[in-house]
């Protein structure tokens, strides 16, 4: 295929890296093993495209460390890497710790004829100051609250302002959660998100993490695609674990989008499609349960609703 005429996206999503070892969670291997097994399987890909595109969770729980150590890893590959959060990210230490020469956290890049337009979709984790100048603060809570898409009132008056002015033929808005019917049905709760789909014909298609597996749909007559982790992908239709994972795109210059979902061969894999997903994981990866409501079970109600006892924490 000649791809002269075409642009080449490589999408990590959900890296979910810690300030220092020993997070291995539910899987055998540091979030750092994936990542780099993700990376050698991409090297090719990677080096033929224009960027890539890290769709939130980059940290598991916002430590500065956390993003000292992503960027490093980030910032070594041969093509611009463009990072927007997740709700397990923590803003302030995200912009503050992540950036590299070769890592952005920028809202916007062009590309050819097409724009990347990336988007803070954690507004239900978020409140405003009270320096009333349009700033937020992260709160104590948000990996629960931001569990679905949304948008500030500022987030969207950018995004807003952007798409206005870009020249651009097509858009390509990357987020965090997917507003997939299946896992996000409530539209309500990301109107402004809807509208602002409905107000750009502009808007090409879609592209997010959150749910750690392979999964497309449509959102507003756009496909929506959604990448897998390179630390803890699922297999959402089978209910199982799956290997590291990542997606390529080519984009072309009429408006279309091509796709395909990338799973690395070798051990971490193998190992993860004999690991066992446990049942109330893959309710809350796939909208069954929010967060909150599984926080709300008492042990004994989750006790009896998943038929073992509830892990530990992670800490």
């Amino acid at each position: 295929m000649n791809h002269d005429d075409t642009i080449g996206i490589v999408q990590i999503s959900d890296t979910h890296f810690r300030a220092g070892p020993g997070a291995r969670s539910f899987v055998p291997h540091e979030p750092d093993e994936g990542l780099a097994a993700v990376l050698a399987d991409a090297a090719g890909a990677i080096a033929d495209a224009a960027l890539v595109v890290a769709t939130g969770d980059l940290a598991d729980l916002g430590e500065p460390g956390a993003y000292e150590r992503l960027g490093a890893a980030l910032d070594a590959l041969p093509t611009p890497v463009y990072c927007l959060g997740g709700n397990h990210d923590r803003h302030d230490p995200m912009q503050a710790c992540l950036p590299r020469p070769n890592v952005h956290v920028e809202p916007a890049v062009r590309v050819g004829t097409w724009l990347m337009l990336l988007l803070d979709t954690n507004a239900h984790g978020r409140e405003a100051t009270d320096a009333g100048d349009g700033t937020y603060r992260d709160l104590d809570d948000r990996v629960h609250r931001a569990a679905q898409p949304g948008l500030t009132p500022v987030e969207e008056q950018r995004a807003r302002a952007v798409l206005s002015a870009t020249g651009a033929e097509h858009v390509f808005l990357w987020l965090h959660q997917p507003p997939l019917p299946q896992t996000a049905p409530d539209t309500d709760t990301y109107r402004e998100l809807v509208q602002l789909v409905r107000d750009f014909p502009k808007i090409r298609a879609i592209g997010g993490g959150h749910l750690h597996g392979d999964l497309s749909g449509e959102f507003e007559g756009r496909p929506v695609y959604v990448c897998p982790s390179s630390f803890m992908s699922i297999d959402l239709p089978n209910r199982r674990f799956e290997g590291p994972g990542y997606r390529t795109y080519r984009l072309h210059p009429d408006g279309r989008v091509e796709t395909e979902v990338h799973t690395v061969p070798g051990a971490l894999t193998d190992t993860m499609r004999g690991t066992a997903l446990p049942p109330f994981l893959s309710d809350m990866m796939t909208g069954r349960i929010t967060g909150q409501e599984l926080n709300a079970l008492g042990d004994e109600e989750f006790e009896a609703r998943y038929g073992e006892r509830r892990p530990l924490a992670r800490g």
